[in-house]
């Protein structure tokens, strides 16, 4: 794969060496030329000092090849006017928007991008963090639901995996008991201090709380 990664920065220079380090085809660009210092010395792929939404910069990062544009800079206009290059003029299928202002969203989303929002995902994060509880640790999180590893506290009986879901608006992907992780089985019967990996409905997050031991 192909990927051109727009702003060298923590989050861009980190995408940037995993999609390198796993045998992709790697160009990153920043209008700082030193910001590539960041990058690990392993790095194999290119840098190209220069403005994302300069198309004569675009090309010699090899957009035109490009499977993949993320947009990862701190300025969401800067973000906009790169990915806005990249999939109208170059016709890239995927690009990748880092969005700093939930209320651009939608303008992101109405050009096709595929939109990240730090600041959404960071205060969901923090509020499930409230709501679950210290022995709990997030995973994956959007705006409709959390992937979270927790640790079981039986309230009543202990459940099986089954009557769990059953009461419920969660699904259990699996769980991690003396350091062996299981697949999710209906009849697994889950013990205290089970690890639990879940998929939760953000919207019924506080419903799902009690079900970890979290009053």
């Amino acid at each position: 794969m192909y990927c051109v990664i727009i702003g060298c920065g923590l989050v861009g220079s980190r995408v940037a060496a995993m999609l390198a380090r796993n045998g992709n085809n790697v160009a990153v660009i920043d209008k700082n030329e030193k910001a590539f210092d960041i990058l690990p010395s392993e790095f194999d792929g290119i840098t190209v000092p220069g403005y994302g939404f300069d198309e004569s910069v675009l090309k010699q990062a090899g957009i035109e090849q490009a499977d993949v544009v993320a947009t990862l800079t701190e300025n969401d206009n800067v973000n906009i006017m790169s990915s806005a290059v990249a999939k109208t003029i170059f016709k890239v299928k995927r690009v990748i928007t880092r969005v700093y202002n939930p209320s651009r969203e939608k303008t992101f989303r109405a050009l096709g991008l595929e939109i990240v929002s730090p600041t959404i995902l960071s205060a969901e994060q923090v509020y499930s963090r409230f709501i679950m509880g210290e022995n709990s640790a997030n995973l994956y999180v959007n705006q409709s639901f959390e992937i979270m590893e927790h640790i079981y506290e039986p309230i009543g009986e202990e459940e099986t995996i089954g009557s769990l879901e059953k009461n419920n608006d969660l699904r259990v992907i699996a769980i991690i008991r003396n350091h062996r992780i299981s697949l999710a089985k209906d009849s697994f019967k889950l013990t205290k201090g089970d690890r639990i990996i879940t998929a939760i409905n953000i919207h019924s997050i506080h419903e799902s709380a009690q079900v970890f031991g979290k009053k």
